[in-house]
């Protein structure tokens, strides 16, 4: 059983994709983060490490299991967030509402 948290392999193994020339690849110009997604699921896969797909409009996108560990995984399209907002969350604002 893994005592430490999986993040140091899941980044090896993104690294090493790409030192290998597994690079991301878009299906088409609608797909906004799938391309994403499905990178960074074929290297979970490649860790051995034991973990759930969140469903379409939930968060994490992925959860470890044996964990309290999770990965959110956004692309942003050039010029950035100003092309096309997307968040899962309240959008940045001074206060959380939860001062008194």
């Amino acid at each position: 059983m893994e005592l430490y948290s999986p993040v140091f392999n899941v980044f090896r193994s993104c690294a090493y994709a790409i030192r290998d020339g597994k690079f991301i690849h878009r299906e088409n110009r609608r797909d906004k983060e799938f391309h994403f997604q499905n990178w960074i699921n074929a290297r979970l896969v490649e860790t051995d490490f034991h973990y759930e797909i969140g469903g379409r409009n939930s968060y994490p996108d992925f959860r470890m299991v044996r964990f309290t560990e999770g990965y959110e995984v956004k692309g942003l399209a050039y010029p950035g967030r100003e092309l096309n907002f997307d968040s899962n969350s309240q959008a940045p604002s001074a206060t959380s509402g939860t001062i008194p």
